[in-house]
């Protein structure tokens, strides 16, 4: 797909396409935070595209045989018009069945990535949370097994909690950091 492709209606080109359909259903870049999460990431982690960037797939991003699960929250929403904003975030870390993908491997419940990023955007309105404005991300990397170490079976992990075990890191920190994950920590000999 590229921007000049068009609808076809018997045979004949239609004028109007993928912008046009991009322009309409997903222009709004504010409903889009977390494909934006997870895009900047990549980029950060040196990958034009991950194989598995896909929806539905038990974790984001596949960087040097190690599994990374983006998470991301933000502060500003734009369908909160009165412009209330709640400072207490939360970000998903539920477990996962691991033959969701391929019913032929045995089935383990458990948190299906070894790191977690977790992405904030930190703009509390419209001007201040423009997710395109990679200063306005915050990044927090954590290991998987940490995680199952202090949060168990819990199904989310709050904002203040993410920042008690994880420094804030910025984009072009995240490749070191992650890297320093892999290259010293718990995973030596693991993979």
């Amino acid at each position: 797909m590229n921007q000049n492709n068009k609808f076809v209606f018997e045979d004949k080109e239609m004028d109007f396409g993928i912008v046009e359909l991009w322009e309409q259903k997903y222009s709004n870049i504010y409903n889009m935070q977390e494909t934006i999460a997870e895009f900047l990431v990549e980029r950060a982690l040196g990958l034009e595209k991950s194989f598995n960037s896909d929806y539905w797939t038990l974790y984001d991003i596949l960087y040097r045989d190690y599994r990374i699960e983006v998470k991301e929250t933000g502060y500003y929403h734009p369908w909160n018009e009165e412009g209330n904003i709640s400072l207490q975030r939360v970000f998903g870390i539920t477990k996962a069945n691991s033959n969701y993908e391929d019913n032929t491997k045995e089935n383990k419940y458990e948190r299906q990535n070894d790191i977690y990023v977790f992405c904030l955007n930190t703009g509390k309105d419209k001007e201040t949370s423009n997710p395109m404005n990679i200063n306005n991300w915050k990044f927090y990397i954590i290991p998987t097994a940490v995680i199952n170490k202090q949060c168990g079976n819990n199904k989310t992990i709050s904002l203040n909690r993410v920042k008690n075990l994880a420094r804030e890191v910025q984009y072009n920190e995240i490749k070191e950091v992650i890297d320093n994950i892999i290259d010293n920590s718990i995973f030596r000999g693991e993979k």
